[in-house]
Order: C-alpha cells, then sequence, then structure tokens
C-alpha cells in the first residue's frame, strides 16, 4: 500500500513533547555510561545495491553505525572497525562530508561489505559548483561510487528489518539557502526549498507501510533550538541562530500530520560536536514530536592518534606510506555514533571510540547519549 503524498503548507516545528520520557532516558543513560556495549552476533553480510536483505535478520534487533563528517586528516585508513565485525553491526550510514570530495575515501565506503546508506554532503562538492559537459567531475565520480546506496531524495528498503531509510537534501551546508542550486537542479531537479521538501516527503511516504523509516541527512532540521550549543544552533557567531534545513523540518512535520508514516529517527551531521571559539561542546541529541528522535553524529575529528600511542613524528602522508610498504599500523582511535533499534524504536544511542591497529579493533570508550526508558521496554 502506498501512503498519499500531499504537501501541505508548513506547520509548526517539531517541538519536544515527551520531556518525562526525554527526562528518564537522560537519568537512565547517566546510570548506563559506564556499560559496555551488549554484544551482537555478527550478521551473514554480503554486498547489496537497491533492496539489502542482508541487513540482520527480522525486525528484532539491529545495530547501526553512523559516520559523520570526515572532513580533517588523518583520514580512516584500512582495516575499517565497521569491516571487522568488532562492533557487531547490521547497518551503516554515512552522514557526509568524507572530505573534500575524496572520492577514494567514498570508493572505500561503497565497497565496505556491510549493508549502508550514505548521503553526500558540502564538503563533498566542495570545488563543483555544477556538472561538467566535457569530462567527469569528483562529484559525479562520488555518486557513481555510491550507486542506489546514495540516499538522497530516495527511499533505500532494508527489508528484512522492516526498515527504509529515505535520504534528505544533497549537499547541504545548513540555513535557509540551498547550496550548490546547479547541481541540485541538473541532477535531482530541485530549484527551491518547497520542492526539496516535496521530494523528502514523496520517498518517505512511499516507503511500505509495515517499515519504520530512518531519516538520513547531511544537516538537521530547523525547529530544534537557536542557542548556539542546541543541535543545529550557528556556534561561529554572537548570539546564535537556527541553522537547521527548512525543507527537512516541513517534510518531517508533513508527513508526521499527514501520513502513518513511523519516523523513530532522524540521522545527520555537517554541525560539530566541538563549538567553535573553544565555547564547550553541542547537545548531539534531541526529542521532537511523535516520539521521534534527532541524532547529531558530527563528532570531529573522527579520527585521532590512540592514547596508548605517542602521536608519531612523522606526516600523515609519511604515515600512510609506511602502512602501505610494511604493513605497519601506527594506532589511531575511531569514532562512531552507534544506535541499537528493536522491533523499529531505538532502544539506546552511544558515541563510542575503537582502537585500530595491528593487533586487531577493540571498544576504547563510550559515552550513552540515550537509553529507552525502562517502560517502554
Amino acid at each position: 500500500m502506498v501512503r498519499p503524498a500531499l504537501l501541505r503548507p508548513r506547520s509548526s516545528p517539531p517541538t519536544p513533547s515527551w520531556p518525562a520520557a526525554a527526562a528518564a532516558a537522560a537519568a537512565a543513560a547517566a546510570r548506563a555510561s559506564a556499560n559496555p556495549l551488549p554484544p551482537l552476533s555478527s550478521p551473514s553480510l554480503r554486498p547489496g545495491r537497491r533492496s539489502m536483505a542482508s541487513a540482520g535478520s527480522g525486525r528484532g534487533r539491529v545495530r547501526i553505525a553512523v559516520v559523520g563528517d570526515v572532513v580533517t586528516p588523518p583520514y580512516p585508513l584500512p582495516p575499517s572497525p565497521l569491516r571487522s565485525g568488532c562492533l557487531g553491526l547490521g547497518l551503516g550510514m554515512g552522514a557526509g562530508d568524507y572530505g573534500n570530495e575524496n572520492v577514494q575515501l567514498v570508493k572505500s565506503i561503497s565497497d565496505l561489505q556491510l549493508p549502508k546508506a550514505a548521503i553526500l554532503g558540502n564538503h563533498d562538492c566542495w570545488h563543483t559548483y555544477q556538472f561538467s559537459e566535457k569530462k567527469v567531475d569528483r562529484v559525479r565520480l562520488q555518486l557513481e561510487s555510491l550507486g542506489e546506496q546514495h540516499v538522497g531524495y530516495k527511499c533505500l528498503d532494508f527489508p528484512t528489518i522492516k526498515l527504509s531509510v529515505v535520504g534528505g537534501r544533497p549537499f547541504s551546508c545548513g540555513g535557509n539557502r540551498i547550496f550548490r542550486p546547479k547541481l541540485l537542479s541538473k541532477w535531482y531537479g530541485v530549484n527551491d526549498m518547497a520542492e526539496s521538501a516535496k521530494k523528502i516527503y514523496d520517498a518517505a511516504a512511499n516507503a511500505p507501510e509495515e517499515h519504520a523509516v530512518i531519516l538520513l541527512a547531511h544537516n538537521g532540521p530547523t525547529g530544534l533550538g537557536s542557542r548556539m550549543d542546541d543541535i543545529c544552533g550557528r556556534d561561529w557567531v554572537a548570539g546564535g541562530g537556527d541553522h537547521g534545513d527548512p525543507d527537512l523540518e516541513q517534510a518531517i512535520s508533513d508527513l508526521q500530520r499527514e501520513t502513518g508514516v513511523s519516523i523513530p529517527l532522524v540521522v545527520f551531521g555537517h554541525m560539530h560536536k566541538s563549538l567553535a571559539y573553544g565555547r564547550g561542546l553541542r547537545k548531539m541529541i534531541a526529542f521532537g514530536a511523535n516520539r521521534t528522535i534527532y541524532l547529531n553524529g558530527a563528532v570531529v575529528p573522527r579520527v585521532k592518534h590512540a592514547q596508548s600511542s605517542r602521536k608519531p613524528a612523522i606526516s600523515t602522508s609519511e604515515q600512510i606510506g609506511l602502512e602501505g610498504l610494511g604493513g605497519l599500523m601506527v594506532p589511531t582511535s575511531r569514532a562512531f555514533t552507534i544506535i541499537d533499534l528493536f522491533e523499529g524504536a531505538v532502544e539506546k544511542i552511544s558515541e563510542v571510540w575503537v582502537t585500530v591497529g595491528d593487533a586487531g579493533t577493540e571498544l576504547e570508550q563510550e559515552l550513552v547519549l540515550y537509553k529507552q526508558p525502562r517502560e517502554h521496554i
């Protein structure tokens, strides 16, 4: 059954409507912050494109890793913790900004033998203002490399876990203006915010009726606060401001008002956790209408030298050369945001650091952002 796809005038923004549950979740998260990630059996994985039938077994429990904003070196080198099985993942999500048009890194993400969905951000079209008629530019190479895994304005279904990932507007830079309008117009036929909101709405409204929907965007929606440390708050100007995407807010609001689409989670990046000018840390989670959780995965930098090792007195390029030649791996720590879903509902969200080195991969640190209140389990 296909849900109706009628777009109506913008309604009020998604404001928090379950403070009691949010407060209970925060208390539970504080109690659980020292607990390790619960073990999950690694699913049998195989590469897939449009319909990812290998993302777990049934609609029971699935673990998702979010990678956001790999914009600063050192860039992650193989082997990836996503490939190792140490996190027990069933699904991977990339929230964009994989470097400044870093085609090689995007290809390595596409090649991961793990069901996944991704979207491109503003840094992924940093040097490209429009598609070239004479040569294949780096934006096109990234889009072609990701193929159906790039979910911009599309719905990617994972039937075995009854989950669909719907993409927001690609190349977003936040705020009220469209970034790289010529790219959006040429590739997607989108020319303004209203057309963009309708594209997102239509994609989500056409998800299978029995599926929960996760929205994956590069930037979050407006309506989640305007303080500097809010999840999409401007931290680089005095007084802050709401730097969310208005088209994403409109699409979510209309979907919740007009359809039966279940949206337990909206995942994005772009707004870095560390605030500008050393002003502290950003709130990385927010709670909205209809029990929707908004999650920011932009932990930047997300690759750093492991605490257990001294930072080598060599450059990043020299480090890459050494690892490529002799198998020597300088241990690094890599950040992921981990989501545990059960029966389409969010059970737990954590930020984790994973150590990667010659000895393998292991969980180094976990910060629990959310734990489902006991009365909802």
